[in-house]
């Protein structure tokens, strides 16, 4: 599986055609109809202005789309599919990232200017498939909403954004992408939902990364190496808060037994919920099963609260886990790794834990 990519190097051609793309607002809203083809969606960017819509009609679509502004673009449901062309053109110029890429503003060192983020880009409605890296990606966006999209079989993530807030991912579907299938990373105060989605058979089925006020709730994932991973790396840029203040409510986490296996990262398998260095994480509601992976992991477990201090990060502190049913995970249904302190963990519906002497589950 790829290693997880901080994007921070942006060609200076994306800061160029921010800069020749963004038009200003326009009076009237216009709807410009899209026919399947090669480039054709790039084409109707380029010629549309700030809050009008792109109407994909139901076909194929070879291109890769580079979104600097304002914009809905709208498929016909998930017939209408959009695939890399032939010859990659990357558009996003974002160390070869591919797909639909919504990107707001960069300084002068190739960084993002957040006081300058594409706001409101909305997506639905439509399929990407196949890309080298991501199906659908926003960085440095603002308002950005996905929503009814099925991105599959990508070599990195299905819908994933970096540096933004405001963000809502619903009623998606992501499957077999390499890295996430749901990503939100990069991003303290974020104020993002990640909701109604179902995610399977990717590395990690939701990812919240190095950010925090992210709320994931009534998602379903199932088969991936991590169910829903909340995720301190150590790593976050200049400015960002440590990761937590997360929401992670009445999901089902179940069968999350595929192999990631180590190499520049710890192998990963067989974890439900993963609470790995995040701090102040409300945890309830969700039905957690089955996750008992008998591959290599760092950490397994239904509910998994672990320290990422030895990378950098921090330990898992001052969390809250209750009223969840968690059942038949191994090694436990709840496993802590000592570390941290003021985690709550109360009244769920479990039959083990790790330690056994703390009495939060006492046996069905």
């Amino acid at each position: 599986m790829k290693t997880v990519r901080r994007l921070v190097t942006i060609a200076a051609a994306a800061i160029t055609a921010v800069a020749m793309t963004a038009l200003p607002a326009q009076a009237a809203h216009t709807t410009i109809k899209v026919m399947p083809g090669t480039g054709t969606i790039s084409a109707a960017v380029a010629a549309a202005h700030p809050g009008d819509t792109l109407r994909l009609a139901k076909g194929t679509y070879n291109d890769s789309v580079f979104i600097p502004i304002s914009l809905t673009i709208e498929g016909s449901g998930w017939d209408t599919v959009i695939m890399p062309p032939a010859t990659s053109t990357n558009p996003c110029n974002m160390g070869g990232m591919e797909g639909l890429c919504a990107a707001g503003a960069f300084d002068s060192s190739g960084n993002p200017d957040v006081t300058k983020p594409v706001v409101n880009v909305r997506i639905k409605d439509l399929r990407t498939t196949g890309f080298s890296d991501t199906g659908v990606l926003g960085f440095n966006t603002r308002g950005l909403t996905v929503t009814h999209v099925k991105s599959d079989n990508n070599g990195g993530y299905g819908i994933a954004r970096f540096v933004s807030t405001d963000s809502v991912f619903d009623h998606n579907l992501t499957s077999w992408n390499g890295e996430a299938g749901l990503y939100m990373g990069d991003s303290p105060h974020a104020d993002s939902i990640v909701s109604h989605n179902t995610s399977d058979n990717n590395g990690y089925g939701i990812f919240l990364r190095d950010s925090t006020d992210i709320t994931a709730s009534d998602n379903r994932v199932f088969d991936n190496c991590v169910g829903i991973f909340a995720l301190n790396s150590g790593q976050g840029s200049p400015g960002d808060l440590p990761a937590g203040d997360y929401r992670i409510i009445d999901n089902s986490a179940s069968d999350n037994n595929k192999a990631c296996p180590g190499g520049d990262h710890p192998a990963l398998s067989g974890v439900g919920i993963g609470l790995f260095g995040v701090h102040d994480t409300w945890v309830s509601g969700n039905v957690v099963r089955d996750n008992n992976s008998s591959s290599d992991s760092i950490a397994k477990g239904g509910v998994v609260l672990f320290s990422t201090a030895f990378i950098g990060g921090a330990d898992a502190s001052n969390n809250t886990v209750r009223n969840n049913v968690v059942k038949n995970n191994k090694p436990a249904d709840i496993v802590w790794d000592s570390k941290g302190t003021g985690n709550k963990v109360q009244h769920n519906n479990c039959r083990t834990a790790i330690p056994g002497n703390l009495g939060w589950c006492p046996g069905h």
